[in-house]
């Protein structure tokens, strides 16, 4: 995985071109490249410094529509990089905006109508790292070292054929894999220094979720949260296991210092259900991936083989941000997710039947509280908003595997105690979440509001909605009510 940093203009070319993933014949990867130093680095981990200025321009070699969405940083509509402004084959786009968000994992990726999940799955996106002071202070205290003891890892899973080229199937509830990759790398093998080691995980899988753990043998070795989507929680989190949905992102710590010289770290996912209760039967669930593993199968995802001397673990910090927790109330807005007849809705209506039309309006500034409910006879969905991070204040009718990790009152994990930008929803479930409006950015600005299975996004799990100058009047919308507690 090449670095680069943002720190002067770049260009990014969106093409398609022979890579070796496996062994045997190469692979046609989709990426987005650069040239840095006389060699082309593709989908390089991007890092920036927060309240720098991002000037990159999208060159599309492809054959079809694209886009760079620049997932989780506060961008107006026009830096998006939705749908909504697409960059059309054999012409170029620029992205310019200044990064205001705090420290954390970020990334980028295509999101262009109907073909996210493709483009995805062939290859295209990658990390983003947002940086600061404060961050480079707990790197000293910590004796973090990028690319030694400090590691990002993007985890995805991909369908390959007997010839290595990348599988796809338009129309499928999810599209999962058959080789698990971690930057781009099939069953990765790290050598590792036995010492506080962090590692800051993506899932930038079209539609697995991962019950994320370590273990050595048959043993679980603990870790700390300290990070979520959108920063720091306020101080580190003890947990043996995270659910890791489909675009989220974990700021771990694990005290490789702890164990012997020799030992074998598992990075895995642990078994769990899957829910995957959308009405079809399971010889076609089945049928629609064949030699996938199945969603909630566990796997092994990286091995980290520990060798040196082992460093003492420094004290961690008590505190690291400071978060003013929402208040839970009545819900402003109130979304049901479910399926009828094989299409996916959010309140009866699905993306198709609006296309780029807004479902809804919210003024800046304002703050409000959603409420999604997720229907039993469905599947789990990773909740994804555009533009703004938010709170998850409870977390109702949960299942067991959920409730069994919560962390605090509300129902809420480890993980919903930070900033996040995509939520898991399970069947049956209830998940309020509380959301600031407030942005620099005039004018009506259109953002999106979807799962982030793609195979769903692309499915029209999805709506528009736009955000108004407080003085401006709300247009005459024809709604089907998704925002309006009048109508619920």
């Amino acid at each position: 995985m090449g670095v680069l940093s943002l720190d002067a203009p770049r260009t990014l070319t969106a093409r398609a071109a022979p890579a070796a993933i496996l062994p045997g014949p190469p692979t046609l990867l989709w990426s987005l490249d650069t040239e840095q130093d006389g060699r082309v680095l593709r989908n390089p981990l991007l890092r920036v410094r927060r309240g720098a200025r991002v000037d990159v321009r999208l060159d599309n070699q492809l054959d079809e529509e694209t886009t760079i969405h620049w997932h989780g940083l506060r961008v107006d509509e026009r830096n998006d990089g939705s749908g909504l402004h697409p960059v059309r084959p054999r012409t170029s786009n620029e992205y310019a905006f200044t990064v205001t968000n705090p420290c954390a994992t970020y990334w980028y990726h295509p999101h262009p109508h109907y073909r996210t999940g493709y483009q995805v799955h062939k290859g295209m996106g990658g990390m983003l790292l947002v940086e600061e002071e404060t961050e480079d202070e707990l790197r000293r205290a910590l004796g973090l070292e990028f690319g030694v003891n400090e590691m990002p890892l993007m985890i995805q899973d991909k369908q390959l054929d007997g010839k290595n080229q990348f599988k796809y199937s338009f129309g499928e509830d999810d599209w999962i894999g058959n080789r698990m990759l971690v930057n781009g790398t099939p069953e990765p093998r790290w050598t590792a220094q036995r010492r506080l080691t962090r590692l800051r995980l993506l899932n930038a899988s079209n539609a697995r979720p991962y019950r994320i753990a370590f273990m050595a043998g048959e043993r679980l070795i603990p870790y700390w949260l300290i990070g979520t989507d959108g920063g720091w929680l306020e101080g580190p989190l003890r947990v043996t296991e995270s659910y890791l949905a489909p675009a989220q992102r974990l700021d771990v710590l694990i005290d490789l210092g702890a164990l012997d010289a020799g030992t074998r770290v598992r990075m895995v996912s642990l078994a769990f259900d899957a829910m995957e209760n959308d009405g079809q039967p399971v010889t076609e669930l089945h049928l629609e991936h064949p030699g996938a593993a199945p969603i909630g199968q566990q796997l092994e995802l990286m091995a980290i083989d520990l060798e040196g001397p082992a460093r003492r673990r420094p004290d961690l910090p008590t505190r690291l941000n400071h978060i003013v927790r929402a208040r839970d109330g009545k819900p402003d807005r109130v979304f049901r997710l479910h399926i009828d007849n094989g299409r996916w809705l959010i309140n009866g209506r699905n993306h198709h039947d609006d296309m780029d039309r807004a479902r809804f309006e919210v003024r800046r500034g304002s703050r409000e509280i959603w409420e999604l409910q997720n229907d039993t006879q469905s599947m789990p969905h990773p909740m994804h908003l555009h533009a703004f991070s938010f709170q998850v204040l409870a977390r109702e009718r949960s299942p067991r595997h959920i409730t069994r990790i919560a962390h605090a009152p509300g129902g809420l994990t480890a993980q919903d105690l930070g900033w996040l930008d995509t939520v898991l929803v399970w069947p049956g479930e209830r998940v309020r979440i509380a959301l600031d409006f407030a942005q620099p950015f005039h004018g009506p600005q259109m953002y999106m509001f979807h799962c982030h299975n793609l195979e769903h996004e692309d499915q029209g799990l999805m709506l528009n909605f736009r955000v108004i100058d407080a003085d401006t009047p709300e247009s005459h919308l024809a709604t089907d009510g998704s925002g309006h507690p009048s109508t619920h």
